[in-house]
């Protein structure tokens, strides 16, 4: 593996934890990070020069060159998903989520929040899981030959694979259930798309299986991959 830039490395670790856990001062962020206190506030100064965070009454929080960041990344996965996704959560009133894997982790790319309900689940793009973890993980991991992290058991990947699609119940969040389907490009699984509900609603996830599945066989088109038949396993 090339050697890193630890100066880098740390600067977009702060970034992270500044999108997962929230805003917070610069002796807050050295103390959750385990950092420095002098080489926290370097970064932050940095980083607020150019725009990545800004200061307010909470602490740093993100700053605004990240949103045009990301609103320049339009890439085919999410022009594929987006309108798929706005569909199938209009359809089951439920949050739809698309993840992608990046390395051991799989990440939130993109939601629909639901909005047929009071009580509902939202994931914020950008939160991190575990690939091993929860169904939209083992929907991404049953389709990786050899699997990039420990499986702990194979026959429920087998399992995932065979069915195409898998559930989790008070896995990743408590008072959470959910199901997903891989979705697929050409060379190979691309993501997971799932619908969350809260425990109270986790029968209705068996009813909007059909339409979930279908989502993502969609998308799967939509990309230039055949639903009909799984493409080539690839890590």
């Amino acid at each position: 593996m090339p050697e890193i830039s630890k100066t880098a490395d740390q600067a977009l670790a702060l970034l992270l934890n500044v999108a997962e856990q929230g805003p917070g001062t610069a002796a807050e962020l050295a103390e959750r990070l385990g950092m420095h206190r002098t080489v926290t506030h370097r970064l932050l100064a940095t980083l607020e020069g150019r725009g990545f965070v800004r200061r307010h009454p909470r602490g740093y929080g993100l700053g605004m060159v990240l949103r045009h960041l990301a609103d320049s990344v339009e890439n085919d996965l999410l022009a594929a998903a987006r309108p798929v996704m706005a569909e199938l959560s209009a359809t089951t009133g439920e949050t739809v989520t698309l993840h992608v894997r990046e390395g051991t982790e799989i990440v939130v790319a993109h939601r629909v929040p639901g909005t047929r309900h009071l009580v509902k689940v939202d994931y914020q793009p950008g939160q991190r899981r575990p690939l091993a973890a929860g169904a939209a993980g083992r929907a991404i991991l049953a389709h990786l030959d050899p699997p990039p992290v420990p499986v702990d058991d194979p026959a429920r990947l087998d399992k995932v694979r065979s069915a195409g699609h898998d559930y989790s119940h008070d896995e990743l969040r408590a008072g959470v259930s959910g199901v997903a389907a891989p979705v697929f490009s050409p060379a190979g699984v691309e993501a997971a798309l799932s619908i969350v509900v809260p425990v109270s609603r986790d029968e209705d996830l068996t009813t909007w299986l059909p339409a979930l599945t279908t989502a993502a066989r969609t998308i799967t088109t939509r990309l230039g991959a055949s639903p009909a038949q799984e493409p080539e396993r690839a890590g």
